[in-house]
């Protein structure tokens, strides 16, 4: 307790716990270039998480989409980004499943792709 009260530990984990934890590893589709990683947790009061980390990536942005979704676009600086979603911070996640199709689309081409599937 007293790792938490003095920041010690993150007061997340120290007083909730994980619902969901899900990850896409991504990868080139034909004509794509690059990988990836999305990863997805829920917690039990509520609260969502989307980490989205790209590697490699041509051109200045992608778009995410998870089930056919669009969730955002990411802003690319030398081929890569590193994007952090939580509700806690305001941010708007939605809810995901274990088998999404995750999809990182450029100019509406398909170019990275992967499932949600258990961490």
């Amino acid at each position: 307790m007293l790792k938490f009260l003095f920041g010690g530990a993150n007061p997340r984990t120290a007083i909730n716990k994980k619902v969901l934890d899900l990850e896409a590893k991504l990868s080139p589709v034909v004509g794509g270039s690059g990988r990836g990683e999305i990863e997805f947790t829920a917690w039990r009061d509520g609260a969502k998480q989307l980490d989205i980390e790209l590697r490699g990536m041509s051109g200045s942005s992608a778009e995410v989409f998870i089930d056919g979704e669009r969730i955002t676009t990411v802003l690319l600086e030398n081929g890569r980004a590193d994007v952090f979603l939580d509700t806690c911070k305001g941010n708007a996640v939605p809810s995901f499943t274990q088998g999404a199709q995750v999809e990182i689309r450029q100019h509406n081409d398909l170019i990275l792709g992967g499932v949600l599937l258990p961490d």
